[in-house]
């Protein structure tokens, strides 16, 4: 398939109907999902015959985009069971639901088997977790949990000077360092009462860490 083609499937899937603010959830652009999973499984094959975790996954969107890279699997773990059910709709529209596993949980309670991990060696995270705006350094426990059964990590945060310190600062200790970071704009769509712009468009940092 068609880089364009993809972007245009994502695009049409739903998205939230009744976004919770205090989870920050946002939809990612089609645009900007279908970048991030090209990029991992075109520059660095990390996609293709892996198993994958989207952790936030919303309503599936960079799940949908791994599963059309050629994903062995994917396992789209979020904490809203209402988000879920629309990733189930999309996911069974898309003739998907062999590939994609929805999977209800808070990160915190969520645990991956050292038997699973130790005999699966092509694990990927992908996320676009919060960018800690309502609850500061939300995105911590989306990178400890990615790094405790992953093999390589794709992250989304917000750019700047101070938010790439404290990032490098956080997995300084851990066993894992950033490799890559992409300057990317990312286009969020109006999802509240209070947003008084249809589009706006937000520089963000993708992140490619891998364990030292």
């Amino acid at each position: 398939m068609k880089k364009k083609d993809i972007v245009s499937i994502i695009q049409n899937t739903a998205t939230f109907t009744n976004p919770i603010i205090e989870l920050e959830q946002y939809c990612i652009d089609a645009s900007s999902a279908v970048d991030l999973i090209y990029f991992a499984g075109f520059e660095f094959n990390d996609i293709k015959n892996h198993i994958i975790f989207d952790l936030g996954a919303g309503t599936g969107r960079l799940s949908i985009a791994s599963a059309l890279f050629g994903a062995h699997s994917v396992l789209s773990v979020d904490i809203d069971w209402s988000t879920l059910l629309i990733l189930r709709e999309n996911i069974i529209n898309l003739e998907l639901d062999h590939i994609i596993f929805p999977v209800c949980s808070d990160l915190n309670n969520f645990e991956v088997s050292e038997f699973f991990v130790e005999n699966n060696k092509n694990i990927t995270s992908v996320m676009n977790p919060p960018f800690g705006v309502k609850t500061r350094a939300a995105d911590r426990i989306f990178l400890q949990k990615a790094f405790s059964f992953s093999n390589v990590v794709y992250s989304i945060h917000l750019a700047g000077e101070k938010n790439r310190k404290f990032i490098s600062h956080f997995i300084k200790e851990s066993s894992w360092k950033i490799d890559n970071i992409i300057a990317f704009n990312m286009i969020l769509e109006r999802s509240y009462p209070f947003h008084n712009q249809k589009v706006k468009k937000i520089k963000v940092d993708i992140y490619r860490f891998i364990k030292k």
